[in-house]
This record gives C-alpha cells, structure tokens and sequence, in this order.
C-alpha cells in the first residue's frame, strides 16, 4: 500500500470517527471487533487513540493498547452499553489462566498485554499488564464475590470469586 494511500486512509478513519462520535453523543465507547470476533473496549472518557501506520491499526487509551494488522480489524463501533454481558460470549485460548485461592495467573501472554476485568453487566472494575515474561497475576482478593470476565485481546474468561 503506498504511503499515499495510507494517508487518505487514516484521513478517511478519522473522519468518520469523528462523524460517528457526533453522532453517537451518549456513546460510552468504542468497541474494536477482530476477525476472530473478540472484542477490545475502550471507555471514550479515557480519550483513546485510533492510528493506521503501515497497515497497523492501534488503539490506545491510558489503560489498555491493541495493535493489529488492519486486516485483522472487522469493524470499530461506537455504544452506550459495554458488549460484555452475554456469558455465551465468553471465548478461550492457550493462554487460559490457572485460578486458586483468589488469584489468577496468566502465562505465555505478549509482554504488555493488558487483562481487563469485567463484571458479568460490562463494567470494567480493573485490568493489568503482562510483564516482561509475559505473565500476569491478577488477585481478587477484596473485590466482591460474584462472576467476573477477564479479558485478554484474543479471548474471555468466566471466573467465579467466592
């Protein structure tokens, strides 16, 4: 794709973004679909950032980043209501976390992969970053008993804490 190209590209994105946030005036977020139908949420009071560089669409806000090949995007909504909200949603992987005793702990996870934690009626209540080795340990400890989601870029996980 020639530079150009991409250009009017980006130009295009960021001006329909910019006409579907006005139209969306009671939206609460942008919502990024991937071919492989998970799903990435980013809150609009956070101010995310969409950018197309070299075929690379990445998504920022001050919480989480999601940086794909723009063929790997389906589509971008705008909604006022989290997508999290129908357990039947709830996908996995081959990085599926081990639970026990109130904690979760993720393994072979890109270094920098944000986990966001969910209640079953979309709120996010939390999130953190894999480190350098790619893990994550997530406690849940003094957070109320109940179903939660955590989510990683390429899949969902229903977890219950007692």
């Amino acid at each position: 794709m020639t530079k150009t190209v991409l250009n009017r590209l980006v130009v295009l994105v960021c001006v329909m973004l910019m006409g579907l946030a006005a139209k969306a005036q009671t939206a609460q977020y942008l919502i990024v679909t991937l071919q492989d139908e998970t799903k990435t949420l980013f809150a609009l009071a956070e101010k995310p950032v969409v950018t197309l560089t070299d075929g690379i669409f990445k998504a920022e806000s001050s919480s989480q980043v999601i940086e794909v090949a723009l063929a790997d995007v389906l589509n971008y909504t705008f909604s006022d209501q989290a997508p999290y909200t129908d357990i039947d949603q709830v996908k996995t992987d081959a990085t599926k976390p081990v639970i026990e005793a109130g904690n979760a702990h993720f393994e072979n996870l890109n270094p920098g992969t944000v986990v966001n934690i969910f209640t079953v009626d979309g709120r996010r209540v939390g999130s953190a970053i894999a480190n350098a080795t790619g893990t994550v340990d997530i406690s849940f400890k003094g957070m109320a008993s109940g179903v939660y989601i955590l989510a990683t870029p390429t899949a969902s996980y229903k977890i219950y804490n007692r």
